[in-house]
Formats: structure tokens, C-alpha cells, sequence
């Protein structure tokens, strides 16, 4: 989590990069971290309610924790995914081998948002934390945020304002998205991690949505709606990001050439993981890999 103050202590984790902005009550920090080798811990409390977006790491797992030494129960797969904060939550930030993190941490003041939206927010959704989802609007309005601040453009004030709003907006309907999907039930933790550990062992096959229905004992659409309100994607997306998460993996961890890496990842062809890392990157695998080798 980011305090500047906090992460000069021997956690051995130290701020390389941070800009900040506000925009319509939400404090926007642009931040970029680094790691030592091995496991870190480190542990803050938030005064206001804040959403961490992370948008890229690097090198290992990172993670959010209620407690310490207890790992996160809710899994996505993949350099990036949501953290939402509750104001006055006590919440541990676990790593493993992390070599680099950027984050776009979103501070909310819901009473000045209240005020720029002209209605009251249901602020009841916004009780509960959620940690470790994804959800791909949100994902690209922070990183649209995180360069905003790194790089103002003429028109930041309400373009930074327009994204705000945007933000504050997909975050309420994450709240009565998950209050109707209750009243209908999801997938319970058994069989959640039975499908997700499934993919994972077949990153490389062609999963077909049936062959994860049957395994849960769900039809196809009971499947993928149940799986996409828990993860905050959808199962074929949830894959990918796995797909590129061992990929980068791979990359780091040897000399293995890329045509190898698109076959091992379940890739039909090098062009087709060069295609789809830039596209979720926003590089090629063999610049990424020249970056990280530096």
C-alpha cells in the first residue's frame, strides 16, 4: 500500500516512481515499487476508502491479506487485478519474488462524490472489502488515471474528472452486481478452486466452458455468470491472463526462445503471443523481455 514514510523501514520494499493528482474528492497516486529477492511483508491502515489497481508485476506473486500469514483465498490469475479498501481496514500487502509493481491507487472522498454525482450513494455496497478481482473497465480506468498523473494532458482537469466519475460509477455496479448475484448463489470456494485449478493444469489445451460446467455440476451459463461474479471475469479471460503470467514467467526464468514459450502457453503460433502480449502488456514479449534483463 502506499505511505512513502512507511516503506523507508526495513520491509525491503521501496517507492521508485510516484505522481499523484486529484480529480472530483478521489487523491490519484501513480506508483511504481521495488522489491528485494524473497518474501515481504508489509502492513498499513487506510483513513479513507481507497481502491488499489494493480496494473503490472513482475518477477514472482503479490497479493492482499487480512492477515498476515494467512494467503488470500480469492485468486486471479495474471499481473493484474482490484483491491477494494473500506475506510480504517487494517490489510497486509504479501509478496514473493516481486522484482517491480505500478499501482494506481485510487483515495475516496464519497461525500465530495456524492456532491459531484447530485445523488446519495448507497454506501452500505461499500461496507465489505474485495480483494484480489478483476474487473477490465476498471483495470483500464486506472491506468488511464496512473498516466494522467505521470503526464498531464491539456485537458486534465475534466478528463481526469470524466475518468473519476467513471470509475466511482463501475465500482457501484460492482456492489448490485454482487448483491443480485447472491439472491441467485455462486459457486461455492470448493468448487471455485476445483475450476481454477483445472485451467491452470491445461494452460497449454483448449479448455472448452462445457468441460468446466460438468465439473462443477452447473450448466454452461450458470457456470460462466457464477465464475464472473466471483472473479470479476470471465473464464476464458481468467485463462489468458494465466497464459501470459506463465509466460512472462517463463521468460525470466530461462533461455527459452518464444516459439517455445507461445507452444508451452497454449498459444496456436509465436505471431499469436506476440499479438496477444502486446495487446495486454503493451509490448512485445521480446521487449518485455530485454526490459526486465537490464
Amino acid at each position: 500500500m502506499i505511505d512513502r514514510e512507511s516503506l523507508r523501514d526495513p520491509h525491503n520494499v521501496r517507492v521508485d516512481k510516484h505522481r499523484h493528482y486529484s480529480w472530483n474528492g478521489i487523491a490519484v497516486h501513480s506508483v511504481e515499487f521495488l522489491c528485494a529477492p524473497g518474501k515481504v511483508w508489509h502492513n498499513i491502515t487506510n483513513s479513507q476508502t481507497s481502491v488499489y489497481i494493480i496494473l503490472d508485476q513482475i518477477g514472482g506473486r503479490c497479493e492482499p491479506r487480512i492477515k498476515r500469514d494467512q494467503p488470500c483465498r480469492s485468486d486471479v490469475s495474471g499481473p493484474q487485478y482490484i483491491d477494494f479498501v473500506p475506510a480504517g481496514m487494517s490489510l497486509w500487502g504479501y509478496s514473493d519474488g516481486i522484482r517491480r509493481s505500478k499501482i494506481a491507487e485510487c483515495r475516496i472522498d464519497f461525500k465530495k462524490i456524492e456532491s459531484t454525482l447530485g445523488e446519495n450513494i448507497d454506501l452500505s455496497q461499500l461496507e465489505l472489502p474485495r480483494l484480489r478481482f478483476y474487473d477490465e473497465r476498471i483495470i483500464k480506468i486506472g491506468a488511464l488515471l496512473a498516466e494522467e498523473c505521470e503526464s498531464p494532458g491539456a485537458n486534465n482537469g475534466l478528463y481526469g474528472d470524466s475518468l473519476t466519475i467513471a470509475l466511482v460509477i463501475n465500482l457501484l455496479r460492482l456492489g448490485k452486481e454482487k448483491s443480485r448475484v447472491g439472491s441467485r448463489g455462486i459457486l461455492s470456494p470448493g468448487k471455485l478452486n476445483m475450476a481454477i485449478e483445472y485451467m491452470g493444469a491445461h494452460l497449454s489445451e483448449n479448455v472448452r466452458l462445457s468441460e468446466l460446467a460438468q465439473l462443477t455440476n452447473l450448466s454452461q451459463s450458470q457456470f460462466g455468470r457464477a465464475f464472473k461474479a466471483a472473479m470479476g471475469v470471465a473464464p476464458h479471460r481468467w485463462q489468458l491472463n494465466a497464459r501470459i503470467a506463465r509466460a512472462q514467467q517463463l521468460m525470466l526464468d530461462g533461455d527459452i526462445s518464444l516459439a517455445e514459450v507461445a507452444l508451452a502457453t497454449g498459444f496456436s503460433a509465436q505471431s499469436h503471443f506476440t499479438r496477444i502480449f502486446r495487446q495486454m502488456i503493451g509490448c512485445s514479449p521480446g521487449s518485455w523481455k530485454r526490459i526486465q534483463r537490464r
